[in-house]
């Protein structure tokens, strides 16, 4: 009775050791990934409200248009009222 008594013994600390292995690791899943940003405002949809306003803007607004033209493109709409901007007293500026 006493090797029984071992025997299941022994099966029972068998059992319950082989219980406490395994791998309690939990990984949470990656976050989703972020939104992707809005794309750029086109700055060829409309003429900036600075092309009308000073010398220096429609400047601007020239050089960002010489580097972004695209043969593919619907013509850009001026509209009817478009006046540009002009100077008396300002020096030429390079475009």
């Amino acid at each position: 009775m006493k090797t029984s008594h071992t025997l299941t013994l022994l099966f029972a600390a068998a059992a319950l050791l082989g219980g406490c292995g395994g791998d309690d690791d939990y990984t949470a899943p990656p976050p989703p990934p972020p939104a992707p940003a809005p794309p750029p405002p086109d700055p060829l949809a409309a003429v900036p409200a600075s092309a009308t306003q000073s010398i220096e803007g429609l400047i601007a607004y020239l050089k960002t248009l010489g580097m972004n033209l695209n043969d593919t493109r619907e013509p850009i709409d001026i509209g009817a009222t478009l006046t540009l901007p002009s100077s008396d007293t300002s020096e030429p500026s390079a475009l």
